[in-house]
């Protein structure tokens, strides 16, 4: 058996070879196995630490990891290492004591008989052990280990921190602000549409969201498809398991309680979908040779069903047997569904559901549980009202599984005040069972008048759907008539609506060419980040004159001057000496000029300044800034160096000079 595009489901078995979980030097060793439902061996390992079982299971990504003794994969022997150990499980992978029965604990070849596993030796290796336990949960044995409290929580944060300063900086910050509360905000809308519970804690900032905490109340893998994780520049979304309070096996956690309608499209291949009383899908699937024993393993898992319904007014035996087993009222129509009834039914049931059906058993068994959802839901209705006038804690899951099951309303509030009064007497304990031998009663011993009463009343209904289908048909066809009538007396709107259109196009193709010249940009901003990384090219300040007030306009666009930067320089005629001494004293080694004989050429050379001629490279503009090749600081400071040596071999000839007009002066000669 397995899912339509789905991989079988595996199973891990787990046992202590040498060493203890509570040794630090003698660390514990395991035996692995992992088999398939088949059971047969999928992969084997020996001597792995408990490290190398968690990367396993997210290889393998099996149903359930079994053991013998969960307590022997704990590091420190304490159930919070447990916790810890089940949070780097991959969702959907289950922690399973196979000794762990409702009745307690039995040994591995006690839990093995139970299984029906024949094992031939009673002397098992930790290999054999480890295959034991996990053919054991692949029969469906043992008891899943979790906490008596489990949180999922989604934290949504910031992707990255920047630790560069200057003006930009709090735009920055703005900017990653904003996108984490986008995300925080695209998270909740999925987790609504979703109808999931759950609490949010912001914190906030200017322009938006440090961080947003989301503590939902279901487990992680009914957020499959919902929430993802993601590892962004701007922002990360995280999705962690928390589990506190007491380590239990079972419970209400692994078999939910609230009532649930159940289709089935059986067949070669059978359709399968969940729903709870409020109409939310829970479960959606199609499988090939899909057994009793696998539906009631699937339904259990989500809650108990008090609802089996199909597509066909005469159902295989399979679906009859089922709601026998599942002790649920089987809710069949007058008549076999359409595929256009199926078609419509279904996509209302997904309207606002993440899970939309893949093949036509999977519709057909959707459509079939939400026309049951949609029979009772008008009664279901009348039960939270009436349950909501009284002032006291009932069970309205119950109580609502017991109207379903046949029970008048009376009978199963009563049921719910006996319960508080902890006096639960027969009546109320075979109430359900004698409501529902009542209504299958008359299909049992019917008469053949009986039958034919039933077949009239059948086609009655079917007569009163058919009018209410043709009631519709007709109001359609009626308001699309009045709507074509209406567009034909609006030509002059249509012809504005069509000359908006084409403005609208008209600007959409402008904003898409600037989107592309956008990209071009960007792309060519990368090529030259990378040159600029790898020191091939400089980034460049440009002014039209060298003046102080340009110096401070260009700063506060990209930032103080700093050493080493180059500043381009397009008119000579006029400039700023202060302008010159504030690039000498931020360190700036070179301007680009097109006279290196100019005035301010000559006031940069005073001030160490190299003036180079800006015919002589390159200059590269992308997206509003200059780079040119990183040629211009090693000429720089050739130039300077040049200019050292000039100065001091000019020094030293003056000063000889001087010299010698002192001799000269004393009236000496050589």
């Amino acid at each position: 058996m397995s899912s339509e595009g789905a991989p079988q489901e595996l199973y891990m078995g787990v046992d202590i070879e040498s060493g203890s979980p509570l040794s630090s030097t003698n660390r514990a060793k395991y035996s692995v196995v992992i088999i398939d439902q088949s059971l047969k061996l999928i992969a084997k390992h020996q001597s792995v630490p408990l490290a190398t079982i968690i990367r396993l299971a997210w290889e393998y990504r099996p149903r359930s990891i079994a053991s013998d003794n969960v307590m022997e994969l704990s590091l420190d022997g304490s159930t919070e290492s447990i916790a810890r150990l089940l949070s780097l499980l991959p969702p959907g992978t289950k922690l399973v004591q196979a000794t762990a029965t409702e009745d307690g604990l039995v040994d591995v070849l006690e839990a093995a008989r139970r299984a029906g596993i024949d094992v031939a030796s009673s002397k098992l290796s930790p290999m054999r052990t480890a295959f034991i336990v996990a053919a054991v949960v692949a029969k469906g044995g043992g008891q899943s280990v979790g906490f008596s409290r489990e949180k999922t929580y989604i934290v949504v944060s910031r992707g990255r921190n920047t630790k560069s300063g200057g003006w930009s900086q709090a735009r920055y910050q703005r900017r990653i602000r904003a996108s984490v509360k986008i995300a925080a905000d695209k998270v909740k809308e999925a987790l609504d549409n979703a109808n999931i519970d759950y609490d949010v804690f912001y914190k906030t900032s200017e322009g938006g969201l440090d961080s947003a905490i989301f503590i939902v109340y279901a487990p992680r893998e009914k957020l499959i498809g919902i929430v993802r994780p993601h590892r962004g520049i701007d922002y990360s979304i995280r999705i962690e398991t928390k589990y506190e309070g007491e380590l239990v096996f079972g419970g209400a956690t692994s078999k939910p309680s609230r009532p649930l309608i159940v289709g089935v499209d059986a067949g070669m291949t059978t359709g399968l979908a969940v729903l709870d009383l409020e109409g939310r899908v829970l479960h959606l699937g199609s499988y090939k040779e899909l057994d009793r024993g696998k539906i009631v393993s699937i339904v259990s898992s989500l809650g108990k069903p008090v609802i089996v319904t199909t597509d066909v007014a005469d159902p295989p035996e399979l679906i009859r047997k089922l709601a026998a087993q599942l002790g649920a009222q089987l809710y069949l129509p007058n008549y076999n569904m359409s595929v256009a009834e199926k078609e419509y039914l279904a996509s209302r049931a997904t309207a606002n559901s993440e899970l939309k059906p893949k093949t036509p058993h999977e519709r057909d068994s959707l459509a079939a549980a939400y026309r049951a959802f949609i029979e009772y839901h008008n009664k279901l209705s009348q039960v939270e009202a009436y349950a909501s006038k009284l002032e006291f804690d009932i069970d309205i899951d119950e109580l609502k599984a017991d109207v379903v099951k046949g029970a008048t309303l009376a009978e199963a509030v009563e049921k719910q005040i006996a319960k508080l009064l902890g006096n639960i007497d027969e009546k109320y304990e075979s109430m359900n069972v004698i409501n529902r031998q009542q209504v299958q009663q008359p299909c049992a011993d019917s008469s053949k008048v009986e039958l034919l009463e039933a077949q009239k009343m059948s086609l009655e209904k079917q007569l009163e759907d058919l009018r209410q289908r043709l009631f519709y048909e007709e109001r359609e066809l009626y308001l699309a008539k009045k709507q074509l009538k209406a567009e034909l007396l609006k030509d002059d709107e249509i012809r504005a609506l069509k000359g908006r259109v084409s403005e609208l196009e008209s600007s959409l193709a402008k904003l898409q060419g600037e989107q592309e010249h956008l990209q071009e940009e960007i792309q060519s901003l990368r090529r030259v980040l990378v040159d600029v990384a790898s020191g091939r090219l400089v980034v460049a300040r440009r002014v039209s004159e060298l003046r102080s007030s340009q110096l401070k306009r260009s700063e506060e666009q990209l930032g103080p001057i700093s050493a080493n930067e180059v500043v381009i320089v397009d008119n000579v005629t006029a400039f700023d000496s202060n302008a010159v001494e504030y690039l000498s004293k931020a360190g700036v080694k070179a301007i680009l000029v097109n006279d290196a004989d100019s005035p301010l050429a000559n006031a940069a050379k005073n001030r160490r300044i190299a003036p180079l001629r800006v015919n002589e490279y390159a200059i590269i503009q992308v997206a509003g800034l200059y780079f040119v090749s990183s040629k211009v600081i090693s000429d720089a400071m050739e130039f300077i160096a040049k200019l050292k040596s000039q100065e001091s071999s000019d020094a030293a000839l003056l000063s000889l000079l001087n010299e010698y007009r002192a001799m000269r002066g004393k009236g000496s000669t050589p």
